[in-house]
């Protein structure tokens, strides 16, 4: 599987190669790997996405500094987050501030940074899982990205009756 990996790999995104050593050993098995959940393609189990993603990830200058910077230098945590953004069964509730601000680089074109990642993101899916594939695995993050926009505004905290009249009065009152 590992060699299948590095052929996709090699042809997908601006020849970069996987290894072994650009990943980080996983904390234990997470809950998706122990249910035995797939990716949406059956050929690719979870993990064996995640590893792909995060070597990608890694491989690439600008993405690598930016996630280590978010994940304040925790490949692991980023690992653990992406875990949860690519399996088929996760929603919006499941997502931890990390994985929130990684969808938001996937899908929302803010930024330099999400500017580079969203096509760079899409490309690696295509060429590991297949157009179709791809496709139903983008649309599952767009959908946890708008989920994640929805619980964001309704969190945001209510502005007091007191500074609504105020405000709308002027300065004079």
């Amino acid at each position: 599987m590992l060699l299948e990996i590095e052929a996709v790999e090699e042809s997908a995104v601006d020849g970069a190669m996987l290894s072994r050593e650009t990943a980080l050993p996983q904390n234990g098995p997470s809950e998706s790997s122990r249910r035995g959940a797939t990716s949406p393609s059956s050929s690719m189990t979870v993990p064996e996405l995640v590893f792909f993603i995060v070597a990608a990830f890694r491989r690439h200058p600008h993405i690598n500094n930016f996630l280590t910077h978010i994940s304040g230098g925790s490949w692991s945590r980023i690992e653990q987050a992406l875990q949860v953004i690519v399996d088929p069964d996760a929603s919006g509730r499941d997502l931890s501030p990390l994985a929130r601000n990684i969808i938001d680089l996937i899908c929302a074109d803010r930024g330099v940074t999400s500017r580079i990642v969203k096509p760079y993101y899409r490309k690696l899916l295509v060429r590991a899982l297949g157009e179709t594939v791809a496709r139903r695995l983008i649309s599952h993050v767009t959908c946890l990205f708008v989920e994640s926009e929805a619980v964001a505004c309704q969190i945001a905290p209510p502005r007091r009756a007191n500074e609504a009249t105020s405000s709308s009065r002027g300065v004079d009152g």
